[in-house]
């Protein structure tokens, strides 16, 4: 028994004295102290989703424009003078237009010829947006007329309907693009192999266009 009181106290006197070493060393400049701490830190990623596009960027637009609107107040159809808000934004960003490779269907068609089938042209995205306020007029009556949204002008820039009519009006271009980026492949590799493009439009197809 007393060899175990003695075991007991000759373990709490090494704690005892350790920390009062610790102490001591840590109180002189210059001296480390024998007990430190670490800390470790991780930072763990997860991808939640991963998915392979195969979008065929066939012209870039460099887009420069400026959007305007106004309102008035209006007293039942007669407007009312001073009461007008007007803002004007200019906005530039370059559009990229092409369609999805992986709806590209490609058929042999006999005597060394392949009927391919562009899908539908659309809006694949933008790059180097800029937007600014270049002109903000308020009518010296205009505390009662509706405040102009600036971010649904810019929402507006950019809708569905915008996105499309920039396809339709280089619906030509889009086409020589896309029979001369398939032909260029085709023809690396045999010259004499001859391509009839079809192109889809609306869900219907136009009519086939040989390269």
């Amino acid at each position: 028994m007393k060899s175990i009181k003695a075991w007991i106290g000759a373990i709490v006197g090494l704690v005892v004295g350790a920390l009062v070493v610790a102490l001591f060393c840590g109180a002189i400049p210059g001296v480390p102290a024998p007990f430190s701490t670490s800390s470790k830190s991780t930072d763990t990623q997860v991808i939640r989703a991963m998915e392979q596009t195969k979008e065929v960027s066939l012209l870039r637009l460099g887009i420069t424009g400026v959007k305007s609107r106004e309102n008035k107040s209006h007293f039942f159809n007669m407007e009312i003078p001073g009461t007008e808000r007007a803002q004007f934004i200019q906005y530039s960003f370059d559009a990229k237009l092409g369609f999805d490779g992986k709806d590209v269907v490609i058929k042999p068609a006999g005597d060394n010829t392949f009927d391919v089938t562009i899908p539908e042209f659309k809006f694949i995205g933008y790059d180097h947006p800029e937007y600014r306020t270049i002109v903000e007029q308020n009518g010296a009556l205009s505390f009662g007329t509706e405040q102009i949204d600036t971010a649904n002008m810019i929402n507006e820039i950019l809708s569905d309907k915008a996105k499309n009519e920039y396809v339709e009006k280089n619906r030509d271009i889009l086409e020589d693009q896309a029979k001369s980026f398939y032909a260029s492949i085709v023809s690396s590799v045999s010259p004499e192999t001859k391509l009839n493009f079809t192109f889809q439009q609306g869900g219907d197809k136009d009519k086939d266009k040989e390269a």
